[in-house]
């Protein structure tokens, strides 16, 4: 997605969304859930990508924690996922866990 088209979606324009990234503004918690749900992410993600902008002595830098996938089939998952309600957002995370955990 583009920053304009982030911008929109969480309800704010781009320039302030710019200074947000650049940290010359911070954003309402409103404004924050409306962007994790835009990016589909938790506002949790992104406080932790903040805090390795802040401390990357961390062992998991900030690109693993926003790794877009942009293949076919990681936007019809993207998609599908945010159809979903919380709850069953809740339960396939829940089970993509469990498949990692079954990988070789």
């Amino acid at each position: 997605m583009t920053q304009e088209e982030v911008a929109l979606s969480a309800g704010t324009d781009a320039g302030y969304l710019s200074r947000i990234e650049r940290g010359d503004r911070l954003p309402s918690l409103m404004l924050l859930e409306n962007i994790a749900k835009t990016l589909g992410t938790k506002p949790s993600a992104i406080y932790a990508a903040a805090e390795e902008l802040e401390n990357p002595s961390q062992t998991e830098s900030i690109e693993s924690l926003f790794r877009e996938d942009f293949s076919e089939d990681g936007l019809n998952l993207r998609l599908a996922f945010r159809n979903l309600t919380r709850t069953n957002q809740r339960i396939a995370v829940e089970l993509l866990r469990a498949l990692q955990r079954t990988q070789p």
